[in-house]
């Protein structure tokens, strides 16, 4: 136990050394001024690709982080003057200025400083844009993690330089410019759109998984579902949650209960002495009338089933999820919860789109199926997992399930679960006329045709239109 301590101090201590380290390197910066308060929002940044596996030199992060973020004020920008660049490591430092430059100048770069970015995508942005460079790069050994608060940021960068030579950072910055054509190429595949996406809603149920996000920001078959996500949920964002209802009874009030407001109390309980008084409010032992309140009803659960099978590849699974997401948020808004489902030839872990969205989306949106189908044994599993939440937590379950027209599920199955749920099939583009033995068992059927989605104004309206009825229901 006593070396506990010691070990914990060599480890701040190893984190202080680090820290001026890297803040040496930011004399190398090519943004100016540069500001201590820049030097702990880059160290932050840092400490975020430290988790990824990347340990960048700080003044890379610094720099690109402030492009990225939209930091650059009127007053600064990238530094344009190369004569100010000194004479150590100047050809080098010349190159990262002029490669600053055209990061600056991307279109991307517009996209993205339009609205503000959360600290973990722009370090899922910074490690896509130089992971490559770094695994080129033998990276020094360091701190796990920079503090977020020292007497280090305000030190002069000069002088830090002098005491902790950065000459180390320009062998990363040698590789960063010879590789400028792949980071660039890197900085146009940025998909922008899911980062607004992912604007959309709250961070209350947690933040996106790094690596998740990691992948989301790489995953260019994503494109397509994001971009009809971002034509519908912008329709669905004015939907209010319905508020409780309270009524009062008219002749007076229905109870005696242990809370209440002070209008509410008995005036027994204003006979009591001063000190007694006291004694029995901080004891909640005072007596209130009860108002009549309407029998609150078991909070409604909204399941929704989404094919991923081979089957629902290409405009079925752009469609499908797209659906599903604005599906979700829309009851989401309304109250409830909503939980979504893969499924192929077997459910895949659940997502919790009502409480967690920004946490799960981006497996939602990355989300790939390796397996077959068994819609069998993926409904009767669905059978008995429902029937536990209608039984056991008294749950008032709607399931929507989103597939195509070959979805061929045993007829008692569906039965069982018509008597458990309220069903909704939906089915995308069906290769012929529809004809499943349970849609009569079916509470609602809705059907996506290819004549819905031959224009993108049809596919928002035919995807609106499901969902309002999806929501009425």
């Amino acid at each position: 136990m006593a070396g506990q301590p010691d070990s914990a101090d060599r480890a701040d201590d190893r984190a202080e050394t680090e820290l001026r380290r890297q803040l040496a390197t930011l004399t190398y910066s090519q943004v100016r001024p540069a500001t201590p308060a820049d030097g702990i929002a880059a160290a932050a940044w840092w400490n975020l690709l430290a988790r990824l596996g990347f340990r960048l030199p700080l003044v890379v992060v610094h720099d690109c982080g402030l492009l990225l973020s939209g930091g650059l004020g009127a007053a600064r920008g990238v530094r344009r003057d190369g004569a100010a660049l000194g004479t150590a490591g100047a050809p080098v430092l010349a190159r990262y200025q002029a490669l600053l430059h055209r990061i600056a100048g991307a279109e991307v770069i517009a996209e993205l400083n339009a609205s503000p970015l959360r600290d973990d995508s722009l370090a899922v942005i910074l490690a896509r844009l130089f992971g490559d460079v770094h695994l080129r790069w033998a990276s020094p050994g360091g701190a796990a993690e920079l503090p977020g608060s020292s007497p280090t940021y305000e030190l002069d960068r000069d002088a830090l330089a002098r005491a902790h030579d950065p000459g180390w950072a320009l062998g990363f910055l040698q590789r960063l410019v010879e590789h400028e054509r792949a980071v660039l190429a890197r900085l146009d595949q940025i998909e922008a759109g899911s980062l607004r996406l992912l604007g959309l809603f709250s961070a209350e149920g947690g933040a996106a998984d790094l690596a998740d996000l990691y992948r989301l920001v790489g995953t260019a078959g994503a494109t397509d579902v994001v971009d009809f996500s971002l034509q519908l949920l912008p329709s669905l964002l004015e939907t209010k949650r319905r508020p409780a209802a309270q009524r009062f009874s008219i002749d007076g009030y229905a109870s005696v209960e242990r809370r209440g407001n002070v209008d509410a109390l008995l005036p027994g309980e204003l006979a009591h002495d001063d000190d007694v008084f006291v004694q029995k409010a901080l004891s909640d032992d005072l007596l209130y009338y009860g108002h009549e309140r309407q029998n609150e009803a078991s909070r409604r659960l909204h399941y929704l089933l989404v094919d991923a099978s081979a089957s629902m590849r290409g405009a079925r699974e752009i469609f499908a999820r797209g659906l599903a997401l604005a599906l979700a948020k829309k009851l989401s808004l309304q109250g409830g919860d909503v939980w979504l489902r893969f499924f192929d030839s077997r459910l895949h872990p659940r997502l919790d789109l009502g409480r967690a969205a920004r946490r799960d989306l981006p497996r939602l949106l990355s989300f790939r199926s390796e397996r077959g189908r068994n819609y069998a044994r993926v409904f009767g599993d669905l059978a008995v997992e429902i029937g536990r939440l209608v039984r056991d937590e008294g749950r008032d379950v709607t399931l929507t399930f989103i597939t195509h027209g070959a979805c061929q599920i045993p007829l008692p199955t569906v039965e069982t679960l018509a008597a458990l749920a309220q069903l909704c099939g939906i089915f995308v583009l069906p290769s012929r006329p529809l004809d499943l033995d349970y849609l009569p068992r079916l509470h609602r059927v809705q059907v996506v045709t290819a004549s819905s989605l031959a224009r993108s104004a049809d596919k928002r309206r035919r995807a609106l239109q499901i969902i309002d009825e999806a929501a009425s229901g």
